[in-house]
């Protein structure tokens, strides 16, 4: 970069304008998109146990979850601004986790300025992130916990670049406790860049590191072992996972992967992993002498590239689906922004400046297409397929959750127990924990006899037949079935049917004639 590129360090502590219009921009891209998307189950999962937060319930025990604490916390947070200004709760929620990606975009900028020293490269690094469709799905149809996760990510290796190891090891615990897996990728490229920015005192950098990451963790401790969650806590954040989680790898299923990547990412999906390589090739170029000497924070490019390494040796290790890729979201805009940085050297600086600007118009353009042309109401639909069965039974009717915390959220209920979910390995927990095993639980939530049960649409026929004859099949909703007691009669049945859009003809309604 040339030395008017290159920006003198106090200036960069000086606010830049720039920041407000990337999120002035991001802000517009993620509103478009709108806020009524489907309320899916792992998107109910996370509502509710901030709803669960906000009455109080520590992690873990209002809902057995294995993402990290902070995956409950920040809902929380937003249930409890809704409640606090008589908002919606779900919608705050989202606006929360909205202005949480917002600030994903704005950091991602602040990380490209700093590192290429230019706040062209800045902006094209943050245009790039900006361009990923799969995260504009969830900045506002949220909450999820992998938008602040990202943003943890970005704010590790922003804070790597400017050699402050503390607060990159705080921030690489913060990621984590959002979800485990951010772990892998953020603290292999933070170690590698205290070793390689931190000459004469790499120790003592490794050490800020070690010393920041576990600062969250022992406030997480002290607070749980105060809220009496503790052992729920490590049992769920580590135990679980480490002894019942099933992996999936990628190689069992590369045909299904990569068209699921196709749709959620679109034409971007190439600007990922055209991103990834891009780094790989530039931090093998920033290893030379000159590199190093004309931008020693260059050498964060190799820093990232060990990084990526390690996250996509885990995610073929256990890929679920599409957002498993958002913890290389933000090494794969350093790469587009490290590609243009390389270029930016050969041009004026007025023309580095045009191409910056078109190229961040043609990603914000891409985005723009996406948002508006997925935006989608299906929870309007979902609401009202609520209201419509809540409103044939007495206000005070009970629900229960099977892979569908849906309609706890939509109306504020409690499920009766903390246990929702049960896949990928959960269904081996219970049968080593619950008196009688998972049937026991199947039993004993029959014998609760709350008025509705709602089921999941993923949940197996087996699971379902086992809840009958006692409940009876009344109809479906957008991701979900509902089950109504046997007990409640047969006018009122009638009238669940009616108002759930029965089909006498869905296969579910004739499931306890199937064979097992």
């Amino acid at each position: 970069m040339s030395a008017r590129e290159a920006l003198p360090s106090s200036r960069w502590r000086r606010a830049d304008p720039l920041v407000l219009v990337v999120a002035g921009v991001s802000l517009i891209v993620y509103t478009l998109h709108g806020f009524h998307g489907a309320l899916t189950r792992d998107l109910g999962v996370y509502s509710y146990a901030g709803q669960q937060m906000a009455d109080g319930v520590p992690p873990y025990l209002g809902i057995l979850n294995r993402a990290g604490p902070l995956a409950h916390v920040l809902p929380g947070v937003g249930a409890l601004i809704a409640r606090a200004g008589g908002f919606d709760e779900l919608i705050t929620m989202r606006v929360l986790f909205m202005l949480i990606a917002t600030a994903c975009v704005c950091t991602t900028y602040l990380l490209g300025r700093d590192l290429f020293r230019s706040r062209a490269a800045g902006m094209v690094t943050a245009a790039t992130l900006l361009a990923f469709h799969g995260f504009i799905q969830y900045a506002s149809n949220g909450p999820r916990e992998k938008t602040p996760m990202t943003l943890f990510i970005i704010c590790a290796l922003w804070a790597a670049t400017r050699r402050r190891w503390f607060l990159a090891g705080v921030c690489v615990s913060l990621a984590t406790l959002c979800l485990q897996t951010s772990f892998v990728s953020t603290f292999a490229a933070v170690v590698v860049a205290a070793l390689l920015l931190a000459r004469g005192g790499r120790v003592r950098a490794l050490l800020r590191i070690v010393l920041g990451g576990l600062t969250p963790v022992a406030v997480l401790t002290v607070w749980f072992a105060l809220a009496g969650s503790l052992h729920a806590s490590v049992e769920a954040f580590a135990v679980i996972n480490w002894v019942y989680t099933v992996p999936n790898p990628v190689t069992d299923k590369l045909d299904a992967v990569w068209t699921d990547m196709q749709a959620a990412y679109g034409s971007t999906v190439w600007l990922l992993f055209g991103g990834l390589l891009a780094l790989v090739v530039c931090s093998v170029a920033a290893l030379s002498r000159r590199a190093r000497a004309a931008n020693p924070n260059v050498l964060m490019l190799p820093a990232c590239t060990v990084g990526v390494v390690a996250g996509l040796a885990w995610t073929l290790k256990d890929y679920d689906a599409w957002p498993d890729l958002f913890p290389v979201l933000p090494f794969s805009a350093v790469g587009v922004g490290a590609v243009f940085a390389a270029v930016a050297q050969h041009l004026a600086r007025r023309t580095a400046g045009v191409v910056a600007a078109g190229l961040s118009v043609v990603a914000v353009v891409l985005a723009l297409q996406y948002s508006v042309s997925v935006r989608d109401d299906t929870l309007d639909v979902q609401r009202r397929d609520v209201d419509a069965v809540l409103g044939q039974l007495p206000k005070d009717a009970t629900i229960t959750s099977i892979e569908a915390p849906q309609p706890l959220v939509l109306t504020g209920r409690t499920n009766p127990t903390r246990y929702q979910t049960f896949r990928g390995g959960l269904q081996d927990y219970m049968d080593d924990t619950w008196p009688g095993g998972l049937d026991g639980f199947k039993r004993d939530l029959v014998a609760r006899q709350t008025d509705l049960v709602a089921v999941g649409e993923t949940v197996s026929h087996r699971w379902r037949r086992s809840i009958e004859p006692d409940y009876v099949y009344v109809g479906r909703a957008p991701d979900w079935g509902w089950y109504a007691r046997a007990s409640l009669g047969e006018a009122r049945i009638a009238a669940l049917r009616k108002a759930a859009n029965f089909d006498p003809f869905d296969p579910l309604a004739r499931l306890g004639d199937s064979a097992p």
